[in-house]
């Protein structure tokens, strides 16, 4: 059987196939259109011109679906339409013009679902923490014996962030402080998160593969970046990267993450700043996330493994 899930985002919007034997999930095709939706939002409105763009895609990324013989296709939405004001209209009016439900997640079902699907596929530690970054919201989740204890959900993405508060292409040093300063505050928010001491961190999603792959880049490792693992210096160092300009390093970006230029030190910032705030020494990747829990949760609940 063949699912696919579009999953509209604030940096992306995805068109995923799957296929599903009863017992496993493999990833057949995975289609990206960069829309970049969170340009649109003005005084947290997000206008027509930008709901006009996210149909444009979506219908045609359905199109690309019937193509690739899916049988079952689920459309959602996280923070690029839940945290605007017109959220409920947007909603609507994208249902109605590409004539398909569309599935809006709150903040609670993104951070489970994220969880979900990054057990499903790496040996999790005893306990550790997953940060799931998107590019206008950060899902964090504590987990202990491969269970979700305490999650939350911040409105602070990579390119949020960078709209925010980056002037240019690539962040200054002073502006690289005041994103610092900025996820510093999102995560006061969480009153669990600073009372924990974890040693891993389990990213998940675009941006945090981004700073692998710029590890992997730098230092031209052939090992998959799933295989990989960095420690609190390295993601350190990638998180002020960029801090002087340097005509090397935005070449090295420019070449293995062209597509995440203005997003990958926002990124590794947020990644940074949590792991010092927990006083974590590990940081890793899981190659599932919330649209594989989404899959298991959502659609296959029934047949797969709780």
């Amino acid at each position: 059987m063949r699912l696919g899930v579009i999953d509209l985002g604030s940096n992306t919007i995805r068109l995923v196939v799957y296929k599903w034997d009863g017992v496993s999930l493999e990833k057949l095709y995975n289609v990206k259109h960069q829309t970049q939706s969170i340009k649109y939002v003005k005084n947290a409105l997000m206008s027509k011109e930008g709901l006009d763009s996210i149909v444009l895609s979506v219908k045609e990324l359905m199109v690309i679906a019937r193509a690739y013989d899916v049988e079952k296709l689920n459309i959602f939405a996280t923070a690029s339409l839940r945290n605007i004001k017109n959220s409920d209209e947007a909603v609507s009016y994208i249902q109605h013009e590409i004539d398909y439900p569309l599935d809006l997640l709150d903040g609670n079902e993104e951070s489970l679902f994220g969880f979900e699907g990054m057990r499903r596929t790496i040996n999790l530690p005893l306990e550790g923490i997953s940060v799931d970054i998107g590019g206008a919201s950060t899902e964090i989740t504590y987990f202990k014996n491969n269970k979700a204890v305490f999650m939350g959900s911040l409105p602070m993405g990579s390119l949020n962030l960078f709209i925010q508060h980056v002037h240019n292409v690539l962040p200054t040093e002073s502006e690289q402080f005041l994103i610092r300063l900025d996820v510093r505050n999102h995560l006061d928010s969480l009153v669990w998160l600073k009372s924990l001491k974890v040693n891993s961190i389990i990213g998940i999603g675009g941006s945090a593969r981004a700073v692998m792959r710029l590890h992997q880049a730098k230092y031209d490792i052939n090992t998959s970046i799933f295989d990989m693992q960095l420690s609190k210096k390295l993601v350190s160092e990638y998180a002020n990267f960029i801090a002087n300009q340097k005509d090397e390093e935005t070449l090295l970006i420019l070449k293995a993450i062209p597509d995440r230029l203005s997003t990958v030190i926002p990124g590794a910032i947020i990644i940074d700043e949590i792991m010092k705030l927990v006083s974590a020494e590990n940081y890793m990747l899981s190659s599932y996330g919330v649209r594989e829990g989404y899959l298991f949760n959502r659609i296959l609940s029934n047949n797969s493994e709780n």
